[in-house]
């Protein structure tokens, strides 16, 4: 009898799509603003520089005295235009990849966020957008070495702490956070927050000491 058929290969993974960069030519760029904790009484200060080619943002997140804790700086877009291209295609085992450098590779208050279209805003979160965040480190790599940092989407939760920028750790106010995962998937990206992004932020949050991160 005849043999079967071969499976059908697997299907090609879709290209990469860049959600921002900094340079000029891929028609990604975005205007970005910094914000820093002085907004809510605290002391912490950073600085963007942007060239056609990348972004340094870098600073000192300090003690915020009256919560007797580290506060936070941030950059962030500003706006939605060019829209962000539709990232739904990676949900499944998909990534947000950084290409990155840092001379403060021991900073431990690295975060990521985006927001989208149609998130709700939870329990606790009373300042600025609804989004959801990520921790990520800095590999340790030779002076002046681009490296690229990939943080999974299931590592980003929703309603992270005001407090502490974490997705484990309970408030003040004793609101207990909770992370994406199985026991909560309703902190999880979906599929259609992955095709309606509508801004991106990187923070320096919850650790005191000096930062710095070349964005490329």
């Amino acid at each position: 009898s005849p043999s079967p058929p071969p499976p059908p290969p697997p299907p090609l993974p879709p290209s990469p799509v860049v959600l921002a960069s900094f340079d000029a030519q891929r028609g990604s760029q975005r205007e970005w603003q910094v914000t820093n904790d002085p907004v809510m009484g605290g002391s912490s200060h950073s600085s963007l520089s942007v060239t056609d080619s990348s972004a340094t943002f870098a600073g000192r997140c300090a003690i915020v005295p009256f919560l007797r804790a580290p506060g936070f700086c941030k950059m962030s877009t500003r706006g939605a235009l060019p829209p962000f291209p539709d990232a739904s295609a990676f949900y499944e085992g998909g990534a947000l990849h950084m290409t990155l450098l840092s001379n403060t590779p021991t900073y431990e208050g690295f975060k990521v966020a985006f927001w989208a279209a149609h998130m709700e805003r939870l329990p606790g979160q009373r300042h600025g957008v609804p989004a959801f965040k990520a921790a990520f480190a800095v590999p340790r790599t030779p002076a002046g070495q681009l490296v690229s940092v990939r943080i999974p989407w299931t590592s980003f939760s929703a309603g992270t702490s005001e407090f502490s920028g974490r997705c484990d750790t309970r408030d003040p106010t004793g609101l207990q956070h909770h992370c994406c995962g199985a026991d909560h998937p309703e902190r999880c990206p979906k599929a259609q927050h992955l095709a309606a992004i509508e801004g991106l932020s990187v923070w320096a949050e919850g650790v005191e000491g000096d930062f710095d991160l070349e964005l490329h």
